[in-house]
């Protein structure tokens, strides 16, 4: 890969793409050339596809890599990757001949072809991986009509399970949480969509829908069971948890969705500042608001005016857009940024609470890099001894 792709950012360029206002900064981490992504990690990897020798191909994006297409057998038409754990394990699915088949990559990108679930499908797509192993996906028959959809969960040694429905003939996985949690939605039998979680037994948990509308969908769940998700029409951007419910997340007055939350309970979406002038937005963990462009420099940084603009957020808050960047040529780019609290405690990288063995694990696992995860915490650069120091200085809770 070429690394001239990647956008440099020195540490004068940094200070120089810093935004601050409502109590949080945003910093510009890099891009790189267009691509479709789906997911981040908490180490900063990106999953999804682009056009490798004009084919739609599976890939894994590193700040040291760049795109690097994922194996896929011999004469496969096209692959996408939809899923990514922290150890570094990546499902997705691929095209060959006739068929289509859900695939894991293994960390050291050896491929993994899975079964079809158990019944008669057209295809069946992983959703996500969780750090223990599980997969979610959907299965998917396609017909005239509404296409029958079927949510499952896959383990290495129990092999798959088919999710209960909720009355209607579609239910669909988005998301798996290391739990074993999984956020989706299913139809009832009126056909109307409701947002669930199904829980590690496989029982479906219906959340509801938020005030002012009659359905919705989940689009992510963090670790602590937190779900966030949309309305039919993106209406209404919305959060649940077991302790507080649903409720409607506060948006500009026209159409907006939530897309991702981390495990801070930081959450990514897009929201209508005007109708059809969309940008991305962040919600902090007190549900906060939090428009994106107008945290960067405008003469540098346009988002397109669409729905597709936000994509992931990371546990260390870094985002993952799409937009251009005037500095990189003319074509729409993969846009990295880190969203942090004013108030926040910058040596936890984690999100925590405190400075402590995980943080110094994730800094050494960025080590020599610029930190696309905030571990440069000197600012010079790079990771590296100063960047420990000032970890080790800040030991245990922050203040």
């Amino acid at each position: 890969m070429n690394l001239s792709a990647v956008v440099a950012v020195s540490p004068f360029a940094l200070l120089a793409s810093v935004a601050m206002a409502g109590g949080i900064t945003v910093e510009f981490v890099g891009g790189f050339e267009p691509a479709v992504t789906q997911r981040i990690n908490a180490s900063g990897v990106i999953v999804g596809d682009f056009q490798f020798n004009a084919v739609t191909t599976a890939m894994r994006y590193t700040a040291t890599e760049g795109r690097t297409p994922l194996a896929v057998p011999a004469g496969a038409s096209q692959s996408i990757a939809t899923g990514i754990n922290d150890l570094g394990a990546i499902v997705g699915r691929y095209s060959a001949g006739s068929g289509t088949f859900g695939a894991l990559w293994n960390p050291d990108g050896t491929l993994v072809t899975l079964a079809a679930p158990p019944g008669t499908w057209s295809y069946s797509t992983p959703s996500n991986i969780n750090n223990p192993g599980m997969v979610c996906g959907t299965a998917t028959l396609v017909q005239v009509g509404t296409d029958p959809e079927q949510a499952w969960r896959w383990t290495p040694k129990g092999g798959y399970q088919l999710l209960p429905r909720l009355g209607g003939v579609v239910a669909g996985c988005r998301d798996i949480n290391d739990s074993g949690q999984i956020a989706g939605f299913g139809t009832l039998a009126n056909g109307q969509a409701r947002a669930c979680v199904w829980q590690p037994d496989g029982t479906p948990l219906q959340l509801g829908a938020p005030a002012g509308a009659t359905q919705s969908f989940a689009t992510a769940i963090n670790n602590a069971g937190t779900v966030v998700g949309a309305t039919p029409g993106n209406d209404v951007p919305w959060v649940w948890s077991a302790a507080g419910g649903m409720r409607a997340l506060p948006d500009f007055g026209f159409k907006a969705a939530a897309y991702d939350v981390n495990s801070s309970g930081w959450i990514l979406g897009w929201a209508d500042v005007a109708p059809f002038k969309t940008v991305p937005v962040v919600w902090d963990s007190q549900g906060t608001l939090h428009n994106i462009a107008d945290l960067v420099d405008p003469s540098r940084f346009y988002f397109p005016g669409d729905f597709i603009v936000p994509i992931a957020i990371s546990d260390a808050n870094v985002i993952v857009v799409r937009g251009y960047d005037f500095t990189a040529g003319g074509d729409p780019r993969v846009l990295m940024f880190r969203v942090v609290s004013t108030a926040a405690c910058p040596t936890d990288l984690d999100g925590d609470g405190q400075t402590g063995a995980a943080d110094i694990a994730r800094l050494l696992s960025a080590w020599g890099t610029a930190g696309a995860g905030g571990e440069d915490i000197s600012g010079d650069g790079t990771v590296g001894a100063a960047d420990i120091a000032a970890l080790l200085s800040a030991w245990g809770g922050c203040p």
